[in-house]
């Protein structure tokens, strides 16, 4: 039994969207700036895009996949594809919790939704969040149901 993570989509562009725009706007004005022949402008624009890129990859180097397996989960990183193995064992407790809905002066706009922490022996956190993960559901209740059969 393997059940591997899958991301939403929209958690994906979320990420990745206001990145790629600022990317544009800095490299526009790199080429702009040849045009104006004012270097000033093509040194910072270049800064500014070193700086989004290393922030990008930074972002995303926080960013894991889950695969949940028979004797615990595996976690891989999005940006180095670093594989971590957490056993079963070492999951002290997990618990979910309710994230209040959005509201405004019309009305509530959504009712909230839960996310799950994976608390391990070493002090560690693991954040599971049906923002992140469109099959949420099947991997809380593996998880649940491994943590349990060790309790």
């Amino acid at each position: 039994m393997e059940i591997h993570s899958k991301f939403r989509t929209l958690f994906l562009i979320k990420i990745n969207i206001l990145f790629l725009i600022f990317d544009l706007f800095c490299l526009s004005y790199f080429f702009d700036s040849f045009r104006t022949e004012d270097f000033k402008v093509t040194i910072v624009s270049v800064i500014c895009l070193a700086l989004s890129i290393f922030f990008h990859i930074n972002q995303l180097s926080l960013i894991n996949e889950i695969t949940i397996t028979e004797k615990g989960i595996k976690r891989t990183t999005l940006a180095s594809s670093k594989v971590d193995f957490i056993p079963f064992s070492s999951i002290t407790k997990v618990q979910t919790k309710r994230i209040q809905g959005s509201y405004t002066k019309a009305g509530q706009i959504t009712t909230g939704y839960f996310e799950s922490t994976v608390y391990l022996e070493n002090g560690e956190e693991l954040l599971i969040s049906p923002d992140h993960f469109e099959n949420y559901p099947e991997l809380i209740v593996a998880i649940r149901d491994n943590v349990q059969d060790i309790v």
